[in-house]
């Protein structure tokens, strides 16, 4: 059985490695994590927190700019506590998470203990460390309610992409998408490919616009976007148009009774 008051102490003997690495698989992080479990758990969620990038997305459907991280919701923090709560510490190998440009994988010693992938899909709890989890649960550092692979799975809803779980008999791996590398979502990518800075909040205005009124002429545009900044002019507007958005609207019909509408994708 494992001995918990080790394992928490500094004499612990327990390593944890981290790693991230570019396109070629240089390692640009490289760590290893010493000590008392509980300060190990602290300093690798310290880390890929701050691994978990932020990008800045323009939302197709609002074209509104939005924050989005790699690894969306509490995913990564959740596989990693679930390896800290469910690794077999007696196997001669350590926990690893590694962050790659499309994914972290996080791999922990030892298989599913005591149920089957299905079960665990599903929440069913199981203990191959109770007493390390009763320590983790004090601390409130877990919620000990087997929501962690459940929740996982549904932060990455909407996305396109959602996480893989493999097992065998020595280890358990968790491979979880980075949703800023596979775009798969509702997103407008040609304005995502060309990057958000060249669309400034006057364009995103305008694409808004244009998309809850197919065929809206630019005096049109110019009087509902007056309505919240009495510095808009029509001269802006269609100067904003013509030097920034042509990719991505079209006038259809004539001058004085055609519109705008925002181009179909290729």
């Amino acid at each position: 059985m494992l001995d918990v008051l080790h394992v928490v102490s500094s004499q612990s003997d327990i390593v944890v490695r981290l790693a991230e690495y570019d396109s070629t698989m240089n390692f640009k992080v490289k760590k290893s994590f010493k000590g008392s479990l509980v300060k190990i758990l602290s300093d690798v969620e310290e880390q890929t927190e701050r691994l978990n990038d932020v990008k800045v997305i323009i939302d197709g459907n609002s074209f509104k700019r939005k924050e989005r991280k790699s690894y969306p919701g509490a995913s990564i923090r959740e596989m990693v506590l679930n390896a800290f709560c469910h690794a077999n510490y007696f196997i001669h190998s350590n926990i690893k998470i590694e962050f790659f440009p499309d994914k972290a994988k996080i791999t922990s010693p030892g298989g599913i203990f005591n149920a089957t992938m299905d079960d665990i899909m599903s929440g069913v709890q199981t203990y191959r460390n109770p007493r390390l989890v009763n320590v983790f649960d004090k601390l409130h550092l877990i919620e000990n309610f087997g929501t962690g692979i459940p929740r996982t799975l549904q932060s990455y809803e909407g996305y396109g992409v959602k996480p893989e779980f493999r097992a065998s008999e020595n280890f358990f791996i968790v491979t979880l998408p980075n949703v800023n590398y596979s775009q798969n979502e509702s997103i407008n990518e040609s304005i995502n490919e060309s990057g958000n800075e060249s669309i400034n909040d006057l364009g995103l205005g305008i694409l808004r616009i244009i998309k809850e009124n197919p065929g809206i002429n630019a005096p049109s545009i110019t009087s509902l976007l007056s309505e919240k900044d009495h510095a808009i002019t029509l001269s802006r507007v269609k100067n904003e148009i013509g030097r920034n958005l042509e990719r991505y609207i079209e006038h259809i019909g004539s001058n004085k009774t055609g519109g705008y509408y925002l181009k179909k994708k290729e």
